[in-house]
């Protein structure tokens, strides 16, 4: 059933809005998420998992996303066309929020459409902490979140999908 099928099958119920997302948060309980529908980046942090065939988190702690097996840890970082993949809260006593993955995923989504996943790049740890580093301590101390451009995710960067 596609997006248009579902809603044209709802379209004589009086609140389609709180069905669907009665019915989303349904999926994400039976699926064993344990934080709110509406955590900030938890639908894209879904979404990119399901694309990439990874586990994603089941709490808000930790790392984004894990493989399979459990063996690696994942973070993912988004944003739309033109925009940068921020990493926020972040300075240098916290860099293990960094190093705890073994792989950084960059996904970038739909200008117009902020649900449709265009692009994901896939970085090393190593490369992602030493420009981390690099933009940390060229900040002012008020400032504390970092943007990796895409140019800069494009050209580190390998992609490993593409819409």
């Amino acid at each position: 059933m596609t997006a248009q099928e579902l809603l044209d099958h709802i379209s004589d119920e009086p609140n389609q809005l709180g069905l669907l997302i009665d019915t989303l948060n349904l999926l994400k309980n039976n699926n064993g998420f344990e934080q709110d529908l509406l955590t900030p980046g938890f639908i894209k942090e879904w979404l990119v998992a399901d694309i990439l065939d990874h586990d994603c988190h089941k709490t808000k702690h930790g790392a984004d996303a894990y493989s399979k097996d459990g063996t690696e840890k994942y973070e993912y970082l988004s944003c739309k066309e033109g925009g940068s993949f921020q990493l926020d809260r972040i300075h240098n006593d916290n860099l293990h929020r960094i190093t705890r993955n073994d792989s950084f995923f960059f996904a970038q989504f739909d200008k117009k459409n902020g649900l449709e996943c265009k692009k994901i790049w896939k970085g090393e740890t190593d490369m992602v902490l030493e420009e981390a580093v690099k933009k940390i301590n060229s900040m002012s101390e008020s400032s504390k979140h970092i943007g990796f451009s895409t140019k800069w995710v494009s050209d580190n960067c390998e992609l490993v999908f593409e819409k």
